[in-house]
């Protein structure tokens, strides 16, 4: 788009001034967003520093053979309008071209440049369409959504190039961590407005977060030596303000051979946790995976499977109503569903409804693994998305997170944004990470800065802390004697004192003092007076009014 025009110095010795000014505001209204530097810049797509499976083309580009994305960083002067071009080619699948969808990501997410393409042509051919961008980086992504293979055909993408008009390609790509930076400063601080007296000291700690960090709770450790469980359930309540059972809440350890079911040790976490202040998820209503569901249900005819079904979605939810407010509905189901397989797909709604009907306002996730640590991203959009299309009541998505090695901050990230589309909340449920002592610590660092700088995610739990009682003793935070590990350091330095407000100061002539505070409850003092408050997302600022302010 071409800049605003501008008058000469000439022009100005003809037209007289105040139509002049006039003339340059008219040319401005009438563009819909300023105009960006008017240079092209072409990224081949063997070339782009973002790059998803596939290989270079003999005469240059990339084959995209699987869903993925291809991708290059770039920068913007200023805020304004970008034009994206796409050359691309494909080849079909029983009838279908490729699909694909262009995104500009950003620090606040990622969001489509025009509507989804349809690559009908084996020969390349460019697709255009528009952006609006911030001034600083981002990355613009192509990405190819619905790879097939059938009947000896392969439904591929090709990438000639990417060229973009408006903006620079960025020569350093930023870290992770520079990212995350931004993101938690955006989407984690508000400010507390403090009304004092003129110049009179400020003093704020802050006393809890607003945003969940938790871990799931072993019930066994009910059972162990009482100095064991002392210190299990000191360290639990020093590092957590939110936490889920680990096995005491399913299906299998409730109702292991049918009978009545046996609440006791769901319970027993669960007033722990009511007195000291900690807000638990349940895990999990249902678990479909085959060899997790009991022979006993496996042994029913349909119409006694379905009732049980029926029984245990609504006891569950109307049982703790009131004390769980969300639940993880039916565990894993992209790795297997045994009850959909023997009663239909229609199954899972109706789940989904028994369990609403015990609690109507309890908030139902799906819930997988090898979302974020793998290549089941796309696998787990598409169950979801279908979920959906059937009217399933799905109110969140949760992501475990067990990864084997070094977390990768920016598959993280993608994944993460490619999920909050569905514009519902998203929790990292089941947090651990294998490695030496130095790769964990790493591990957790770049997961957790990920994760709470990310405005979708709603919440971050570990798969337990304690070595002693772990489903991975490895990955534990916590020895068996409960020293620390270096990863239990790196996360308390994050939540206790990196993302900690922690604000000595003055107010200004005016009695006012203005602190940029992570949201939660804070102790503010000033004036000889003491007070507490609450600093929340959804409000984004506290005005605290103390003495004589």
């Amino acid at each position: 788009m071409p800049s605003p025009p501008r008058t000469s110095h000439s022009q100005k010795e003809v037209v007289p001034m105040r139509m002049a000014i006039v003339l340059a505001l008219l040319s401005v209204a009438l563009l819909p967003f300023p105009a960006l530097r008017a240079e092209t810049v072409v990224v081949p797509a063997e070339q782009a520093r973002l790059g998803g499976p596939g290989a270079a083309l003999p005469g240059g580009g990339w084959n995209l053979w699987s869903n993925g994305v291809v991708g290059e960083w770039f920068e913007a002067e200023r805020d304004g309008e970008i034009e994206v071009v796409v050359v691309a080619a494909g080849t079909p699948c029983l009838g279908s071209w490729p699909q694909s969808q262009v995104w500009v990501r950003t620090l606040d997410g990622q969001e489509p440049v025009g509507p989804p393409l349809s690559i009908a042509s084996r020969d390349f051919r460019d697709f255009a369409a528009k952006a609006r961008v911030k001034k600083g980086w981002f990355a613009v992504l192509v990405d190819f959504t619905n790879d097939a293979q059938a009947g000896g055909e392969d439904r591929n993408l090709f990438l000639k190039e990417i060229r973009v008009t408006g903006a620079r390609r960025l020569d350093r790509i930023p870290s992770v961590r520079e990212a995350c930076a931004e993101g938690i400063r955006r989407h984690r601080m508000g400010t507390l407005s403090v009304r004092t007296e003129p110049n009179a000291p400020v003093k704020v700690t802050m006393l809890r977060h607003e945003f969940p960090f938790g871990t799931a709770i072993a019930h066994q450790v009910w059972n162990a030596p009482a100095p064991v469980k002392e210190r299990y359930l000191e360290i639990l309540k020093a590092n957590f303000n939110h936490a889920v059972h680990e096995n005491a809440l399913k299906w299998y350890h409730t109702q292991r051979h049918g009978g009545e079911p046996d609440y006791t040790d769901a319970e027993r976490v669960l007033a722990w946790c009511d007195e000291n202040g900690i807000s638990m998820r349940g895990h999990c209503v249902y678990w479909g995976v085959e060899k997790f569901v009991q022979p006993w249900l496996k042994s029913l005819d349909d119409a006694a499977l379905r009732a049980a079904l029926e029984k245990r979605g609504k006891e569950v939810t109307s049982r703790f109503k009131g004390r769980i407010a969300e639940y993880d509905l039916n565990n894993e189901m992209i790795h297997g569903d045994y009850y959909a397989k023997r009663l239909g797909p229609g199954i899972t709604k109706e789940m989904f409804l028994w369990a609403k009907s015990g609690d109507p306002a309890a908030r139902l996730y799906v819930n997988d693994y090898n979302i974020l640590s793998g290549t089941d991203g796309p696998r787990y959009e598409t169950h979801i998305r279908e979920l959906l299309d059937r009217g399933v009541p799905v109110g969140g998505i949760g992501c475990q997170g067990h990864f084997g090695g070094r977390v990768d901050g920016w598959h993280v990230r993608a994944t993460l944004d490619r999920l909050a589309r569905f514009k519902l909340p998203i929790k990292i449920t089941e947090y651990d990470a294998k490695g030496d002592e130095a790769s964990k610590a790493e591990s957790l660092d770049t997961l957790y800065r990920v994760a709470f700088s990310h405005p979708a995610v709603e919440g971050i739990l570990m798969w337990g802390f304690w070595e002693g009682a772990h489903w991975i003793p490895q990955a534990a935070l916590w020895k068996r004697d409960f020293t620390p590990t270096p990863a239990a350091e790196t996360y308390r330095k994050l939540v206790f004192q990196e993302w900690w407000t922690s604000f000595d100061g003055r107010a200004d002539a005016a009695g006012r003092c203005d602190v940029p505070a992570f949201f939660g409850r804070h102790a503010v003092e000033s004036g000889g007076k003491r007070v507490e408050v609450d600093l929340t997302r959804k409000a984004g600022q506290a005005i605290v009014a103390m003495a004589g302010g």
